[in-house]
């Protein structure tokens, strides 16, 4: 089982090398109204697989890592647009780990988590595509029984995420095509159209999971298409002339590029949810 990486914004090295909270070093004023009190996010827990984690993209560099804390001198258009500007004593649960699959979070991930603590707990959960990667390498013919069995694990996810944490905003991702419609990922002569059918029907299980305000949909495979391994190929349906680049290495995972979208995503959502949630849209 994974040790959980707790991650406090305390005691950090800052402001003239002095030791010192976040606070002395960020302002705690949030930066948009809608994280006041009662909707103030007090902790933040990562669920999920490589798609959040720094793993691929370096050090501090993964998405979590990025949502939690922007690098500024890397990524200017996000200063200020992070989880600890809106609250600089934001507590960090970093339970995803690379690898991970919808067994893991239950099995290991969720078992580890700390008690509900007052104002809004918000999770993100990226999941599905090593359950995914396992079945499309097992009996052909059990597809449909892995695509139900994978989608109700993360439905059970969501369940026991909203048991725990009454007042949790879930932001839910998809699951990304690395070969941009072409299912080309270990042959470029043996195409894997079960597993393309396989990400479909399982997105749009997730989709079906979505619940605004409490929980947001993060559609990383409609944001992310385009962007894989036929990237500077125009003859592809999903080409992005205005920005052909490649967000993904090792084939399947996220690059610096990649991870900062998905932080992109990330943001988005809270932003809605967090609006939502002001606004009095609950229908959890």
């Amino acid at each position: 089982m994974k040790t959980m990486r707790w991650l406090w914004p305390l005691a950090l090295l800052c402001c003239g090398g002095l030791i010192s909270s976040v606070s002395s070093c960020r302002t705690a004023e949030p930066v948009f109204e809608a994280v006041r009190a009662p909707h103030q996010v007090t902790q933040y827990i990562a669920l999920g697989d490589s798609i959040s984690t720094d793993d691929y993209p370096g050090r501090d560099r993964g998405a979590v890592s990025l949502f939690y804390l922007n690098r500024d001198e890397d990524f200017p258009e996000f200063e200020e647009r992070d989880l600890l500007s809106l609250n600089a004593e934001m507590q960090l649960i970093f339970a995803a780990s690379n690898g991970a699959t919808t067994e893991t979070v239950l099995h290991a991930q969720l078992s580890q988590l700390p008690p509900n603590p007052p104002g809004v707990t918000l999770v993100t959960l990226t999941i599905g595509g090593n359950d995914l990667l396992r079945a499309i390498h097992g009996d052909p013919r059990r597809i449909a029984e892995h695509t139900t069995k994978i989608a109700n694990n993360i439905q059970r996810i969501l369940t026991i995420v909203q048991t725990t944490f009454p007042s949790s905003l879930i932001l839910l991702g998809t699951i990304y095509d690395p070969t941009d419609g072409v299912g080309d990922l270990f042959s470029p002569d043996q195409p894997l159209t079960d597993a393309l059918e396989m990400i479909d029907q399982i997105n749009a299980r997730i989709r079906s999971f979505a619940r605004p305000p409490r929980i947001q949909l993060v559609d990383i495979h409609q944001h992310f298409i385009g962007h894989g391994s036929p990237h500077a190929d125009p003859a592809n349906p999903y080409h992005d002339q205005d920005d052909p680049t490649y967000w993904f290495t090792s084939k399947i995972e996220p690059n610096e590029r990649g991870a900062s979208e998905v932080r992109r995503l990330f943001w988005n959502a809270l932003e809605a949810g967090l609006q939502d949630l002001k606004g009095g849209r609950d229908e959890s």
